[in-house]
């Protein structure tokens, strides 16, 4: 390996002032951060501000960024409806402690975009959201057990984390054992796996899923399964939610079940939703939602009666962020143009890995995303549109080797792109020259690897 292309070096000498922020963060936070995918060897870079597609860090450094806020900046940084909004709301109060007529707003938006939305609840956050449509879940069907799929992820509560993350079969710690008991791990996209257990299990209450697959695509779903999944689970009388929390407003204004025609019974947002800020929300059948209603009735209340705080659910920042997005969201032209743009650049991706011969890496994805897949052998390689990917994770053991994938991460960083190990996200503000200088970065990544001796 040649001195001057030890990457670890060369990533030491253009961060030095994140590096000193890092070595303050590991005397306050576990390993230095506040979310695990923001942890990276040797040190993470800290951000000091952002605008449309790009960001800056504390050594001055400029990225084109595709992490989009983890999802959640459809519009880019800084949007300028969504800054005025919440600055305007800013200065009237961020917290008031009571009704107001943005939360009304911001409910009906939800309603007229999101196509099975009859009732809608707020909540702060992701996680949030999705732990309550598994409370409705159980309070409305009287079940106790919740089928998910090995890899999707719905956010850190005790039931669901259970088979997000590799080795999907062992459990996670601090789960209490009765957690375990109730969820149920199925392989992705298998039909007749949900069919069996549904036949000898009679007292699974519903089936979640991201329905575009794993962390967005990272193992694709199709439209085709969902609907035989909805067919599925009305023949059982079993609630089918769909997690949208990533999906919901990216791959069109009304998500995923707009996208496939498949109405859920239940739906959580996040992300979008809020416009960036902080917020959440589950939607869904009437009936289901009414759940959650206040009745002069002691039965309803001790049987029937969901209970549902939360400070800050529907506070007045977060809803007038989500409200100026949300317009911008409906005419459908930032999903149009996000998901343009990731075609391009999944296009221009694989023709720089095309010229470097590395048969075994490509870059696919659908929608607005894009995702690695490095050291694995397809048959369809070159003869597919590098779009709906049809991925069985059982068959990618070595495939996406961590070494390299953080290589490529820290590669892709000293050449002016910030995106995730797995991949990222366009937005409506990343432009044709951003596609272009991102393919240049992805290159001269690649050629980085190479001579540090990776590839």
């Amino acid at each position: 390996m040649e001195r001057d292309y030890n990457l670890v070096d060369l990533y030491m000498n253009a961060f030095p002032n994140s590096r000193d922020l890092y070595r303050r963060a590991l005397k306050i936070f576990p390993s230095g951060v506040t979310h695990d995918s923001r942890f990276l060897k040797p040190y993470p870079i800290y951000v000091t501000h952002a605008a449309g597609s790009k960001k800056w860090d504390e050594d001055g450094n400029e990225y084109i960024d595709y992490w989009a806020g983890h999802g959640a900046l459809l519009l880019g940084h800084c949007h300028p409806a969504m800054v005025q909004a919440a600055s305007d709301q800013l200065r009237k109060g961020t917290h008031l402690g009571a009704c107001h007529r943005l939360e009304i707003e911001w409910g009906e938006l939800v309603m007229q975009i999101i196509p099975s939305a009859e009732r809608v609840r707020f909540t702060s956050s992701g996680t949030e959201a999705t732990m309550m449509t598994l409370r409705l879940a159980r309070t409305y069907t009287g079940k106790n057990k919740v089928i998910k799929f090995a890899g999707h992820f719905h956010g850190w509560n005790d039931p669901l984390i259970i088979g997000a993350n590799p080795p999907y079969e062992a459990p996670p710690p601090g789960i209490p054992k009765g957690f375990l008991e109730n969820t149920i791990i199925c392989p992705p996209n298998d039909i007749e796996a949900v069919e069996r257990v549904l036949s000898e299990d009679r007292d699974v209450a519903c089936v979640i899923l991201e329905p575009t697959g794993a962390s967005f695509g990272v193992i694709p779903t199709s439209g085709d399964f969902l609907k035989a999944l909805r067919d599925l689970t009305r023949r059982h009388g079993v609630l089918l939610i769909f997690d949208e929390v990533i999906t919901g407003f990216r791959i069109s204004p009304g998500g995923a079940q707009e996208y496939y025609g498949v109405l859920p019974d239940l739906t959580a947002l996040a992300k979008i939703l809020a416009g960036g800020l902080p917020g959440g929300a589950v939607c869904g059948r009437r009936e289901i939602m009414e759940l959650l209603e206040i009745k002069d009735d002691e039965e309803w209340k001790l049987k029937r009666k969901m209970y549902h705080p939360g400070t800050y659910n529907a506070n007045p920042l977060s809803a007038s962020a989500g409200i100026a997005t949300l317009k911008i969201v409906k005419t459908g032209e930032p999903c149009q143009r996000a998901n343009e743009l990731a075609a391009k650049l999944r296009k221009g991706m694989n023709e720089v890995i095309d010229s470097h011969g590395l048969r075994n890496w490509c870059v696919y994805g659908e929608f607005s995303g894009f995702k690695y897949l490095l050291n694995h052998d397809c048959d369809l390689r070159g003869r597919c549109d590098y779009g709906a990917c049809k991925l069985d994770y059982r068959k990618l053991k070595g495939a996406n080797p961590p070494e390299l994938s953080h290589a490529l991460r820290c590669a892709m960083l000293l050449n002016g792109v910030d995106a995730p190990a797995v991949g990222g996200m366009t937005t409506a503000a990343h432009t044709e020259e951003d596609i272009e200088k991102t393919c240049e970065a992805f290159d001269k990544a690649i050629r980085m690897l190479k001579r540090s001796g990776l590839i």
